[in-house]
């Protein structure tokens, strides 16, 4: 079983922000989930909603803003800002880095940084399936996975027709078939989010082919020691 960072380490440091990030890196995570929006200026950011107001207390709406006017609100832990999705690029250098697409019009955008970086390992996955389509069709090397919330069949024989290379699906659709089905078509599994001990050792009993990912990222790694603070 290998084990994903939600959004960096959400459990530990501000979801989706440079402390997240830096801490999942030095846990070791297999790999790191980030969630990018396209600003006004279209500069990709990462963050998770459409607006600002869950980690700021302010209702800027993202895509009405540009990426200068939303580096400046402070975020409610007090010191961190929103990141572009180069920042974060350059910060976690080595880890594979799983980007979901919350908003239409970032694939073109996506793209040039995929090609731009090309030593980084990056995994594209979104629910906005045809956002997926025109990214699939524009770059066919990429790695994509498909994402869904309840129809886990559905799904695979979406990511199966289409050609992708996995699935995402909340840990609860896991089941013997789903598995199965998935391992049949050659495609890789992602669950979300997972934060029990317990569940987790069921899945890495049950399922060990699968990823999970968790806010709580040291509570699955083998090394379950987390880093100093002053290390960077």
């Amino acid at each position: 079983m290998k084990v994903m960072g939600h959004r960096g380490a959400a459990g530990l440091a501000l979801e989706n922000t440079m402390d997240s990030f830096k801490m999942a890196k030095l846990l070791r995570v297999d790999s790191i989930e980030l969630d990018v929006h396209i600003t006004k200026d279209n500069k990709l950011v990462v963050l998770h909603d459409t607006n600002l107001f869950r980690i700021s207390g302010n209702n800027m709406i993202v895509k009405n803003h540009t990426y200068f006017e939303l580096k400046n609100v402070k975020l409610i832990d007090g010191k961190s800002y929103i990141p572009t999705l180069v920042e974060v690029i350059k910060a976690t250098t080595g880890t594979d880095l799983i980007i979901e697409i919350k908003s239409e019009g970032c694939i073109e955008e996506i793209d040039k940084v995929i090609k731009k970086y090309k030593n980084q390992n990056f995994t594209i996955v979104s629910f906005k399936h045809n956002e997926l389509r025109k990214l699939k069709k524009i770059n066919p090397n990429v790695k994509i996975f498909a994402s869904e919330r309840t129809k886990p069949f559905e799904i695979i024989q979406f990511a199966k027709n289409q050609k992708l290379n996995g699935i995402f699906l909340n840990y609860w659709l896991l089941n013997p078939l789903t598995y199965f089905m998935a391992q049949r078509s050659n495609l890789e599994i992602c669950v979300y989010t997972v934060n029990s001990n317990f569940i987790g050792a069921i899945i890495k009993f049950l399922y060990p082919k699968i990823t999970i990912c968790t806010d709580f990222p040291q509570r699955f790694l083998r090394n379950k020691t987390l880093p100093r603070s002053n290390e960077s």
